[in-house]
């Protein structure tokens, strides 16, 4: 049983307010230091989407997941069409008709893939599919790979994963993940999750967080928290901060 919820502190200055976080978790909550933790993203480019010779992003994907070293999970079961908190739009990156797909690679569960294509259903498949994709070129171009590597807390209930988010030689401030164990259904923590980020950032922080999302739009269930929820916070992040 959990549920977790992404913050990204907009004005954090580094390696102080990593430590500011550290200090106050371990000193003033008593939190115990659970040792490293990372998750990987990655940011896919489909660049000829345009040609309706070829099969669209989504057929493509669901393609890949055929592979027999690849096992597709549930969750691409529920076909929902995008809208709302899904990700609906191309983007302007070398081609107007261009699609993006979104794939994390959670720490605490790394041999399995998160994957959504623009504003289709979330994907879990088995790690392997990334060693598919390097043989789909001509249908997925990375663009981006980030791994972000930080520490992780056990407060009472709480897990708190905390990283500097450092891309390339930029940084965008400081990475909150937050897990609340005695719970299992999406968006009922809402207000214990705002209380709980307020408990541990100055007032002065600037917090880009959503405490609650529409999972259905996207093939998740809105009543059973799973693994897959975590990745599409992560992946709404990215997309809504435009960090990638």
């Amino acid at each position: 049983m959990v549920v977790t919820c992404i913050v990204r502190w907009k004005n954090a200055t580094g390696m102080r307010d990593f430590t500011y976080i550290q200090e106050h978790v371990t000193k003033s909550l008593h939190g115990r230091n659970n040792g490293p933790w990372s998750f990987g993203f990655k940011l896919y480019r489909d660049p000829a989407h345009a040609n309706s010779s070829r099969p669209t992003s989504q057929q493509s994907l669901q393609s890949s997941l055929q592979h027999p070293q690849s096992h597709p999970h549930p969750h691409q079961q529920h076909q929902t069409s995008g809208g709302g908190s899904g990700i609906n739009s191309s983007v302007n990156n070398g081609s107007s008709d261009a699609k993006l797909m979104y794939q994390v690679v959670l720490g605490q569960q790394p041999g399995q893939a998160y994957c959504m294509v623009d504003g289709s259903v979330v994907v879990e498949a088995e790690k392997e599919l990334e060693i598919i994709l390097t043989r789909l070129k001509n249908l997925w171009q990375l663009r981006h790979n980030v791994m972000i590597e930080g520490t992780s807390f056990e407060i009472g209930d709480f897990t708190l994963r905390v990283a500097n988010i450092l891309l390339g030689s930029t940084y965008k401030g400081l990475l909150l993940e937050i897990s609340y164990h005695p719970c299992s259904t999406p968006n009922i923590a809402a207000d214990l999750f705002r209380e709980f980020v307020e408990s541990i950032v100055p007032a002065t922080a600037q917090l880009s967080c959503e405490y609650e999302y529409n999972y259905e739009l996207v093939g998740l269930s809105n009543h059973d928290f799973t693994m897959a929820h975590t990745g599409y916070q992560y992946m709404m992040l990215f997309r809504n901060d435009g960090l990638l």
